[in-house]
């Protein structure tokens, strides 16, 4: 399995100038493919005018790479627009665009693409090509068969982020049929079950309201720029993006290891999570629930991670429908009515269950494992309608105290007007008090003996 370690790269200006000349290459090779492929024309795969151009300033391996990756985002668009003619284009994907040019705001974007057996790295240095040493901030957490390096200017945090590709061994899967069952959502973002255990959900009010108090701050930029200087972006609108994102998915992430780390501690073979295909269809009601779904909830992105950490610990990921799951009772079958936002009653069985809890179970029994009923109350495996709420508190996941939501039963204070010499009355009191106070810290101790 193919993973990633990245590091923050030690300034250079030899870096400067070798960066400029990939951009500049890229971009040049970039600009005759999109203008063969505009006037059908058929083009080089192999630029032998181009890699003599710019050989001797960045390097023939380091010209290869670029050309090899360009040639990479170029069939992959081919693939793509023979699949969007078919019929055939992914859910996902709504426009196929041409790969585009290393520019952002009218300036290149600073990339250099090093070979595998072109640098070497250690503890401390990384040693490139050209005679380079530099030093590097962070910590290799994959060891395995190095990969192309990619070294980035990031200019909003105004560092060289290097990004090694690294292929590490695949740990065999587990044997066994214990799944793991997972009900993805926007206010609890993930409520898990499995058989034997009470269900637990992860609350994600915490990441939501963290997550909408810094749009209010985008937006806010976003309104000085438009007023102020008449512009879209700015350096500070991006980092405000950037920490935006950072904090949600440090949120996820933790979220996904946890879920994982629990399921390779109990002996889970299998997780089994529900496709949320289809979910932002003909979905758009205000703008507030529009927000939510359209840009805040990642559920393609957290259902990626969840594969690529299970893969880790040998456990496989499954994708199931989940259509009407959250509304059929998963006792008796019958169509729930949901009186508030996260309550499933049922009619039938007169049971007030949690929505998420209902969905997880549902999807548990149409994978064909037999759920408890409430009524085996002398089952080691009794299921508890209403799940363990985790909460996030900016670090970790932890279980959510009981709080006592009545209302507060104040009492009303009612302060009498002073009247005319009180207030003075009672200042020159307290100066006196003062006073007084100084006086007996400034005497001297008495002496011991006389």
């Amino acid at each position: 399995m193919k993973r990633t370690n990245t590091f923050v790269v030690e300034d250079h200006p030899v870096l400067w100038e070798l960066a400029d000349n990939c951009a500049r290459l890229w971009n040049e090779l970039n600009f005759e493919r999109r203008q063969a492929y505009i006037h059908y024309r058929k083009f080089e795969w192999y630029p032998k005018h181009l890699y003599r151009k710019y050989a001797s300033l960045i390097g023939s391996a380091t010209a290869q790479q670029i050309i090899r990756k360009n040639n990479e985002a170029w069939k992959s668009f081919l693939k793509l627009k023979r699949l969007e003619k078919e019929g055939k284009l992914p859910l996902h994907i709504r426009k196929v665009s041409m790969p585009g040019y290393w520019k952002r705001n009218g300036r290149r974007e600073l990339r250099i693409i090093i070979r595998n057996d072109c640098y070497r790295i250690d503890d401390e240095y990384l040693y490139l090509p050209k005679g380079l040493k530099l030093r590097y901030k962070g910590k290799l957490k994959w060891h395995g068969k190095q990969g192309r390096l990619e070294i980035i200017y990031d200019d909003v945090d105004e560092v060289w982020r290097g990004f090694m590709a690294v292929e590490v061994e695949k740990p065999p899967l587990r044997g066994g049929n214990k799944p793991l069952y997972i009900d993805l959502g926007v206010i609890n973002l993930a409520t898990i079950w499995h058989e034997g255990i009470q269900p637990i959900a992860f609350s994600g009010r915490a990441v939501l309201s963290d997550w909408w108090y810094w749009t209010k701050k985008i937006a806010r930029e976003q309104s000085r720029l438009a007023r102020v200087n008449k512009v879209r972006t700015s350096r500070r609108l991006r980092k405000l993006y950037r920490i935006r994102k950072r904090r949600f998915k440090h949120a996820i992430n933790v979220m996904i290891r946890m879920i994982v780390e629990y399921a390779s501690r109990n002996g889970i073979s299998k997780i089994v999570v529900g496709n949320l295909k289809g979910i932002r269809d003909n979905n758009h009601k205000n703008n507030k629930i529009n927000t939510m779904v359209h840009n805040y909830w990642s559920f393609r992105w957290i259902i990626q991670r969840l594969k690529e950490k299970a893969e880790e610990y040998g456990i496989k990921v499954e994708e199931v429908n989940e259509y009407r799951t959250s509304s059929i009772c998963p006792f008796c079958g019958s169509d729930g009515i949901r009186r508030c936002r996260g309550l499933f009653y049922c009619p039938k069985c007169q049971k007030v269950m949690n929505a998420d809890v209902v969905g997880v179970l549902n999807i548990a029994k149409n994978n064909g494992t037999i759920i408890p009923s409430p009524s085996w109350r002398d089952r080691d495996n009794g299921l508890v309608a209403q799940p363990l709420l985790l909460g996030w508190n900016g670090m970790k996941w932890e279980p959510k105290r009981a709080m006592n939501t009545r209302p507060m039963n104040t009492l009303g204070a009612e302060i009498s007007l002073l009247k005319w010499g009180e207030c003075q009355h009672l200042m020159s009191s307290s100066i006196y008090r003062l006073i007084i106070l100084k006086k007996v810290a400034r005497k001297p101790p008495a002496l011991v003996g006389g």
